[in-house]
């Protein structure tokens, strides 16, 4: 193994270090409450399997689980404690990795440490790169419409996002790199499994990085097998992933796969899959700034890794386009941009502080007073700002018209229920713990479940009208019989709907009611 330096001593060094910056991160950064977005389909196999109220009835509950390890964090979690606040713990965790890595490289390739107020700097600025004040001022103030504009990769796809999912275990790719650029490549390939084996998302991304670790092993030993050996080790590791993946995903038949990857990339996933949905002047900001970053890092063992991963990413992208292939769509080869860009960025602040604030040898005393002085105030409005975000989000959270109805339902549900709800209502399950017959926003993976889950979706379509003359009350006797629904939730679009199998109402208010469907 190729041994690098040891780890110079820092604040992240140590126990104490590591977790109170990822805790300042955190906070920082502005979780979002759970449950949020993602989460309702990630927590849901685990959440099921660990008893919570009665998913486990619940038919998308009882599809193949795509990611099981998480899942499995997330049963023995609430089997062991009965709480959610753990999570919050464990993604403050994963943003310490992504700090430990991200100020790793930039100590490897510009020294960082060896002036404390450029590190000081460095730090202050990166937590301000990554906070929800400066996603409130791209948003509220300049009107962007990408609050992640600097830190969020293409697609509308992040590294760390404000809520803990699969995906966030992304930064142990961060991580994998600098352990890289320390001459730890065996280590590194380690770091990369951790992000794969939670997310087989990232196979391509951690294939076109291990690309390039290849590329610079050979291109300083000179020695093919080495390289070569490298690769191999990265793909034993990571083939019991590959192997679950390539499984789950199997086609039933060509005809079956052919029509599930149309309706996943045109029907529900267009914001990710389709280049024109979302190639835009940010999107010009963002490969201007990991280009910008190409030329800065060109003469530092960062460059080929990087290269390789752009070269890759936009070729696999240009063969997407000309094919117009789905399946190519779906693996999303513009993925290694949630890496590229975030890590991009860090750069071009990096290399201003160590560059353009190179006056700082003529005045060194003063500088590292107004660094510190500067420093401790923009992290207490940067703390203060995170810390409100969370308490505001929340508040809207309990305060949303649908709480009362799902209140009923949590005090109310019982172990044969299933409810009918609209198909924009995702938060339902893990809100009341109560079955549903399906949700627009959480899909399962085999081919013949996202059949299923299409055919769902479109007849919940048909029932929720704008208008109750639109609906077509003979739905409610198929769910009734064909899917064993017991209950439907009627929105203000159908409060005053009168149908036959409409039974005994269990709930109202202004905005909601919940009737029983007559077997």
């Amino acid at each position: 193994m190729i041994k690098g330096p040891p780890l110079k001593r820092g604040w992240l060094v140590g126990p104490i270090g590591y977790f109170s910056w990822s805790f300042v991160f955190a906070v920082i950064y502005g979780q979002s409450p759970l449950y949020t977005s993602n989460q309702y389909q990630y927590f849901l196999h685990g959440l099921a399997r660990a008893g919570f109220g009665y998913l486990g009835n619940d038919w998308l509950a009882n599809t193949i689980d795509p990611l099981p390890i998480f899942s499995g964090i997330v049963f023995i979690t609430f089997r062991l404690i009965q709480t959610c606040l753990p999570f919050y713990l464990y993604y403050a965790l994963l943003m310490g990795v992504y700090l430990v890595g991200v100020l790793g490289i930039m100590d490897v390739v510009f020294d960082l440490g060896r002036v404390k107020t450029h590190r000081l700097m460095f730090l202050i600025l990166f937590l301000t790169l990554h906070s929800a004040a400066l996603r409130f001022l791209l948003s509220r103030v300049a009107g962007v419409a990408d609050p992640f504009l600097l830190e969020g990769g293409v697609a509308g796809q992040r590294l760390l996002g404000q809520v803990l999912q699969p995906s966030s275990f992304g930064v142990f790719l961060v991580l994998s790199i600098y352990l890289f650029l320390r001459r730890q490549p065996y280590l590194s390939l380690l770091s990369l499994a951790v992000a794969i084996y939670f997310h087989s998302i990232y196979l391509l991304s951690g294939a076109l990085l291990v690309l390039g670790y290849m590329w610079v092993i050979w291109r300083e030993k000179r020695n093919v097998a080495r390289a070569l050996t490298l690769g191999v080790v990265a793909l034993i590791i990571v083939s019991p992933s590959l192997i679950y993946t390539i499984y789950i995903f199997r086609p039933s038949s060509s005809h079956v796969i052919t029509l599930v990857n149309d309706l996943l990339v045109h029907f529900r996933n267009p914001h990710h899959a389709i280049v024109s949905e979302w190639l835009d002047w940010m999107v010009a900001v963002k490969v201007a700034i990991v280009f910008v970053t190409l030329l800065i890092v060109r003469r530092t063992r960062l460059f080929p890794i990087l290269g390789i991963v752009v070269l890759g990413s936009v070729l696999l992208t240009i063969i997407q386009l000309i094919t117009d292939s789905n399946w190519l769509a779906l693996i999303y080869p513009w993925r290694a941009s949630v890496v590229l860009v975030p890590l991009s960025s860090c750069v071009v602040l990096a290399y201003s502080i160590t560059k353009v604030l190179g006056f700082s040898k003529n005045h060194p005393s003063r500088l590292t007073r107004w660094t510190g002085t500067a420093a401790l105030f923009v992290l207490t409005g940067l703390i203060i700002v995170g810390a409100a975000r969370f308490q505001m989000e929340t508040a809207r959270q309990q305060a949303d018209k649908s709480r009362p109805m799902m209140e009923y339902v949590t005090g109310h549900k019982s172990p044969d229920d299933t409810y009918l709800v609209p198909t924009t209502m995702e938060d339902f399950r893990l809100i009341t713990g109560a079955p549903i017959f399906i949700d627009f926003k959480s899909v399962p993976y085999r081919d013949t479940d996202v059949l299923e889950w299409f055919e769902r979706v479109r007849m919940a379509g048909w029932f929720y009208r704008d208008r109750v003359e639109g609906v077509d009350c003979d739905l409610l006797r198929r769910f009734r019989e064909e899917y064993t629904v017991t209950h439907v939730v009627l929105d203000e679009d159908l409060l005053g709907l009168s149908c036959p199998g409409l039974g005994e109402e269990m709930f109202r208010d202004e905005h909601y009611a919940v009737f029983r469907i007559d077997a």
